[in-house]
């Protein structure tokens, strides 16, 4: 496994001050990265021109201009990266300076193979520990469902014993309209005994014959919703006022 690391890498050159960017001889690979570069101050107002020297593919020298600055014109360039395979050396081709060069130093550092095994080690753990906690979170599901359960239950039998609360309401109320049914009746009846009772003893029989009458109409209508038959006739009535008066005389 490659990973990249970068060093801050900053140098002033001279008319009589080059420099030197080199690096030992190791299995790691290294850039130096040019950003920019710039006059310094006190320089005069002169043409400077900044050369670098490294090698190219085949590994001969090879000198490239990086930059023409001047104060009044360019005083700073921007190279915006500009990455060169040590060994560089950089230096005034023009100019009395002091010129300025800003970058960093890339490195691709190789880890060791031992390290990349204790990582794959270490995640393997956390993924057999992650698989084990799993079932343990699971079971806290069918938990919930029975509490809902449970809760489901408990409602049900409140509904339930409302439910009953309320037939029990109802019968006592339909006791209490049956108890009160033959009180009425009761009632009813009893000025209809007492005016046959004063019939029988003789008295006017002026005054009593429409209280006989209607006695009698009030008796045949509480038995008619018992009987199929309909409701006498005028004729009917007539017929039997008269009967009743005659009785009485």
């Amino acid at each position: 496994m490659i990973s990249d690391t970068s060093k801050v890498e900053c140098c002033e050159l001279k008319a009589d001050r080059d420099y030197h960017f080199k690096v030992d001889n190791d299995e790691n690979e290294h850039q130096l990265s040019l950003r920019t570069v710039s006059l310094g101050a006190g320089a005069k107002d002169e043409l400077h021109i900044v050369e670098a020297e490294a090698m190219n593919y085949e590994g001969s020298p090879i000198k490239v201009t990086l930059a023409t600055l001047k104060m009044s014109v360019q005083p700073t360039v921007s190279l915006g990266g500009f990455e060169i395979t040590p060994p560089v050396v950089l230096r005034l081709k023009c100019g009395s300076g002091p010129v300025h060069i800003s970058g960093q130093h890339l490195v691709a550092v190789e880890e060791d193979a031992e390290s990349e095994d204790e990582e794959e080690e270490d995640v393997k753990l956390l993924s057999i520990s992650g698989k084990r906690s799993a079932p343990g979170s699971g079971s806290k599901v069918p938990q919930k469902k029975v509490k809902l359960a449970a809760d489901e239950d408990d409602d049900d039998d409140e509904d339930d014993d409302d439910d009953d609360e309320d037939d029990d309401d109802d019968d006592d109320f339909d006791e209490e309209v049956e108890e009160k049914a033959p009180v009425k009746k009761s009632v009813r009846d009893t000025p209809a005994k007492n005016a046959q009772k004063s019939n029988q003893n003789g008295k006017d029989s002026k005054p009593s014959t429409p209280r006989s009458k209607g006695q009698e109409s009030f008796k045949k209508q509480e038995k008619t919703p018992k009987t199929p038959k309909g409701p006498s006739s005028v004729e009917d009535i007539k017929a039997k006022m008269q009967a009743s008066i005659e009785k009485a005389h």
